[in-house]
């Protein structure tokens, strides 16, 4: 509940955890304990009401620590800060988090005093804050004086600062890395997802610039696709037809189109493109889907940090009064060069086919 009114803005709530207060949410957990939840929160870009300045994920272990070590290990290997909710700390818990010294993760603890006798606690606490290397910033208290919303504001203020302060990022393939070497089985190391990886890899591997690999390897979609179209479109809506007779004038445009087939009909099928057909028609359906979904995972990473350069520069020229209306053009061409998915291959295959079956009528 405390994380679900951490990641609101003011005035709203949303459930993004399970908690006790939700429909059915005070039936007791059979399989749940040990399950780590996760949510992000993403800025909107406005300073006024976003609560962190820049993304942020944010997991929740379900039940203790103690049961669930396992788990916690490798939220603490992967987190940049890890905050422990608790009512008290004896000596077992005193003894259990002494264990974490090594840890290079930042510790923070919320208290939720419950009993009169908080001293306990704090000696505990100070006697692990040499080993955890806390300070007092770290601990966060929330009792009977402090109302809600102002112990929300407190933790959103600290989440914040951790945020401004270079907070660890690991990839998603870091962390199967730790999760493997904790014991922790990872879904991918499965058979049919590692064989399917193996195809995907064999083509994501040589691009490196989208628009070149376009060119050189999904030659169809080039200028004959172009062309093709405007012929099509022509063929739609005549609008250049002039003095010529309708069906004289229909019958250059289906020789023009036919001619550009043909041309597609020519080429062979490049090496990426054979390699693509490979993965569709050698794997089996599970090792398909896996297959189309690292060409997915692969090409969109490759893309991503040449687009988004592109996308902001477009975006600051844009913005720029008396810009060359010619610069916008080539540079937003060359945004539509680069950009390539598994869209552009099955495209490919697509006029492929239409060209055969165009000589086929023929």
């Amino acid at each position: 509940k405390l994380l679900n009114e951490v990641l609101s803005p003011s005035q709203q709530h949303h459930n993004f955890f399970i908690h006790r207060d939700m429909e059915s949410g005070n039936v007791p957990r059979e399989i749940a304990d040990g399950l780590v939840e996760i949510s992000w929160y993403f800025p909107g870009g406005t300073d006024n009401s976003d609560l962190f300045p820049e993304p942020v994920a944010v997991t929740n272990l379900r039940g203790d620590i103690e049961s669930q070590w396992l788990q916690f290990s490798f939220l603490t290997e992967v987190s940049s800060a890890v905050f422990i909710v608790t009512e008290s700390i004896g000596e077992r818990e005193y003894e259990l988090l002494s264990s974490l010294k090594e840890s290079t993760a930042k510790y923070y603890f919320i208290l939720n005093y419950k009993n009169e006798k908080p001293q306990k606690t704090l000696g505990f606490l100070n006697k692990l804050a040499p080993v955890l290397k806390l300070s007092k910033s770290q601990l966060l208290v929330k009792d009977r004086t402090m109302n809600n919303a102002g112990f929300v504001k407190k933790v959103q203020s600290t989440i914040g600062t951790i945020v401004n302060l270079s907070p660890k990022t690991v990839s998603l393939e870091a962390m199967a890395v730790m999760a493997r070497d904790l014991g922790i089985q990872v879904d991918e190391d499965c058979q049919a997802c590692q064989c399917a990886r193996t195809y995907s890899e064999e083509i994501t591997a040589e691009i490196r610039d989208g628009a070149k690999y376009k060119r050189e390897m999904l030659r169809l979609q080039g200028d004959p696709w172009k062309n093709l179209a405007k012929v099509e479109k022509e063929l739609c809506r005549m609008k250049r037809q002039g003095d010529m007779a309708t069906e004289d004038y229909k019958s250059e445009l289906k020789q023009k189109w036919l001619e550009i087939r043909r041309q597609q009909n020519q080429c062979d099928l490049t090496n990426g493109l054979t390699k693509f057909i490979n993965g569709i028609v050698q794997l089996n359906p599970v090792e398909k889907h896996y297959f189309l979904k690292w060409m997915k995972f692969s090409l969109d990473n490759t893309a991503k940090g040449n687009l988004s350069k592109m996308r902001a520069e477009y975006k600051k020229k844009c913005e720029t009064p008396g810009v060359d209306r010619k610069q916008l053009e080539e540079l937003d061409k060359l945004i539509s060069d680069s950009s390539l998915g598994v869209e552009h291959f099955m495209r490919e295959l697509g006029q492929f086919y239409e060209a055969e079956c165009s000589m086929v009528k023929e």
